[in-house]
């Protein structure tokens, strides 16, 4: 009766031999490090199954991580390596990283090591964009970025400029080991007719391993004519008659003012009231003729006024028609 049970086991322990790939941790915290200095961390890995473990392949996340793989062939119950080294150049903050393990356990194929590290700069802004929003064309606004020290040395900043921006007024200055950029928008300045722009600001320093940093700087004034409402639509209106929508232009500061002219991209669509007497409000009426034939409209009309501060406004205009 044993010898005939014999043949019938075999098979099922040929099928239970696998190989099972485990590690003594899957996961690492580097800590505080500096982006001028490697770090590395031996993962193990030991075969904790019954068959020859393969380790087919390892892939890093990005280019900043290399492993090295102490054997790619593991008998049962023998362990070996993988060395992971992150080169933090470049980097700033908390990283997170993870590297792919590619091997024939048939249960787990692909195991995923990961680590941390949070990237110290020497020099650590304390932002790297600044906006300015509804900034008075008579006025100004401010604000500041503080380059802070992190290693016990001074900063220095060497210089700051934004080209093309003479309305942008910046000056560094120290305070104790660190130092300040201040930035100033002055409304003044801004060229007529420009409302907003994107700035890039480049920072220099002394310190050799980080010489320079850029900051966006992104702005808008406050407008000086306002339009109420800022965009005009029709949704699901009748084809076949004129379609109207009052639309008021204020002056912000109360000013008296004229449109003086208006445009539109689609010839079926114009503006009535242009050229009205001088008002701190214009009262015009956005007209969609009634030729316009059922479908959907994206246009824009563009009025011409005399505000030095706003002379055109773009008003876009959407409709659906049945």
């Amino acid at each position: 009766m044993i010898r005939r049970a014999l043949p019938f086991l075999m098979p099922a322990l040929l099928v239970a031999q696998a190989p099972k790939i485990t590690f003594d941790a899957t996961h690492v915290d580097f800590g505080r490090i500096s982006p001028d200095k490697k770090v590395s961390h031996l993962y193990k890995v030991t075969n904790a199954g019954n068959a020859i473990l393969s380790i087919t392949n390892v892939r890093p996340a990005c280019g900043c991580t290399s492993t090295v793989t102490g054997q790619w062939s593991v008998k049962p119950g023998e362990s070996t390596q993988i060395e992971a080294t992150f080169d933090p150049k470049g980097q700033r903050g908390i990283v997170r990283k993870s590297i792919v393990v590619v091997s024939n356990d048939p249960k787990s194929p692909e195991t995923v090591l990961t680590f941390d590290a949070e990237v110290v700069q020497p020099i650590q802004p304390s932002k790297d964009n600044v906006f300015f929003d509804n900034v008075d064309r008579t006025g100004s606004a401010s604000d500041q970025i503080r380059f802070a020290s992190t290693d016990g040395n001074a900063v220095q900043l060497t210089g700051a400029q934004a080209p093309g921006a003479l309305y942008l007024h910046l000056a560094t200055r120290a305070e104790g080991k660190d130092a300040v950029l201040d930035l100033k928008l002055v409304g003044t300045e801004i060229p007529k007719g420009q409302d907003m722009g994107i700035e890039v600001v480049t920072v220099h320093t002394a310190n050799p391993h980080l010489p320079v940093f850029r900051v966006n700087v992104q702005w808008q004034v406050k407008p000086s004519v306002v339009p109420d409402p800022p965009a005009v639509a029709w949704s699901e209106a009748k084809a076949g008659s004129d379609l109207k929508m009052d639309l008021t232009l204020t002056q912000a500061s109360g000013k008296a003012f004229r449109v003086t002219n208006a445009s539109s991209t689609n010839p079926l669509l114009r503006v009535e009231g242009v050229g009205a007497s001088a008002a701190s409000k214009q009262k015009l009426v956005i007209v969609f003729s009634a030729k316009a034939r059922p479908g959907r409209y994206s246009e824009k009309v563009t009025i011409l006024t005399d505000d030095p501060q706003r002379p055109s406004l773009e008003i876009p205009v959407y409709a659906v028609l049945k």
